[in-house]
């Protein structure tokens, strides 16, 4: 599963931050049909907060539908850890709307979870996202229930972007989570976290995106993994 806060968003954060920066006047616009396909590596699959895997490559697809009332998110996404814990494939389908209100950006998404290799454990999920620029640091938060599970997980955070030049910017964030009878039993503060992340244009529709980020068990999760750095790479084609 992954984690829909940074990386079902990846590609829509990334989008956020390049449309706000004025990146689109460096190269000449391209024709879009509101389609993404993007692929990317990382040394630890972390779904909210634990390691599911390690040397994991995904990939996904992802459709707008804007002529609706409100857009359409469509997609599907693709991880195979290759290596440590849980190495499991899993397979992504979602769908999510979003639209600004009352000057938050607010999104309602609906996951389920297919996992090949095991055949078997398919869940499913629906999660609320808030998030809404504060000036100094953009605000994000996420509230998340699985219907199999039948447990919450809560997560908040905020991050800024600094332009390094025209087609660059660095983008720090962090944040920190909880769950009730999500991983255990009863309420706990899940994790904490911290990533830097470095969008590179290196066209109008094309970001590469490499990053490393800082993993700190809390209650709930101290008992299960120790605290992990971790990174990786995505690379997205917007059409």
């Amino acid at each position: 599963m992954k984690n829909t806060l940074f990386a079902i968003s990846m590609l829509g954060a990334t989008a956020t931050i390049f449309a706000g920066s004025g990146k689109e006047e460096v190269f000449a616009p391209e024709p879009e049909i509101g389609a993404t396909i993007s692929t990317g590596y990382m040394t630890n699959y972390v779904f909210y907060g634990v390691d599911f895997g390690e040397d994991a490559v995904w990939t996904g697809i992802d459709y707008t539908i804007n002529e609706l009332p409100i857009p359409v998110d469509v997609g599907v996404w693709y991880v195979n850890p290759l290596s440590g814990p849980g190495q499991d494939d899993e397979l992504d389908l979602y769908a999510s709307i979003g639209d600004e209100f009352a000057g938050f950006d607010v999104a309602l998404t609906f996951t389920y979870y297919i996992f090949p290799e095991l055949g078997s454990d398919d869940t499913y999920e629906l999660s609320l996202s808030v998030g809404r620029s504060l000036g100094i640091v953009d605000w994000s938060a996420n509230v998340v229930y699985d219907f199999e599970i039948e447990g919450w997980y809560y997560e908040t955070g905020v991050s800024k972007a600094f332009g390094v030049c025209d087609s660059v910017d660095l983008v720090i964030s962090g944040g920190v989570s909880s769950q009730n009878d999500y991983f255990t039993n009863g309420f706990g503060w899940n994790h904490a976290f911290v990533q830097a992340s470095l969008p590179i244009a290196l066209r109008s529709n094309v970001t590469l995106e490499p990053y490393v980020g800082g993993l700190f068990a809390l209650d709930a999760l101290e008992d299960i993994q120790d605290d992990i750095i971790h990174g990786g790479v995505s690379l997205s084609v917007s059409f």
